[in-house]
């Protein structure tokens, strides 16, 4: 089986996280698996595809959602994730509530 790098952005409310997907699906042929609420009004995104499709998917997004809200944007990529971390990935409903 192909490694399929794995990635997440989250930020504070949908409108930043739905930014950021519009312009990584429009920059990248990255594949979103979910947007998740996370609680607190925090969002979060995951995505997946080939390591330099993921990292650039994520700094584009992570870039709009910060300027979208002017606060805090986290993001992490797994260039060999685990397990674990591509099942969430691949569901990231288990993450939110």
């Amino acid at each position: 089986m192909r490694n399929v790098a794995a990635g997440f952005i989250e930020a504070e409310g949908f409108v930043p996280i739905f930014d950021a997907v519009d312009a990584m699906v429009k920059a990248t042929e990255v594949e979103v698996t979910g947007v998740v609420r996370l609680g607190g009004g925090i969002v979060a995104v995951a995505v997946r595809g080939d390591l330099a499709t993921v990292e650039e998917a994520v700094d584009v997004g992570e870039e709009v959602a910060r300027a979208k809200t002017g606060r805090s944007v986290k993001s992490i990529v797994f260039a060999s994730p685990c397990e674990a971390v591509r099942a969430l990935n691949a569901e990231p409903r288990l993450l939110g509530n």
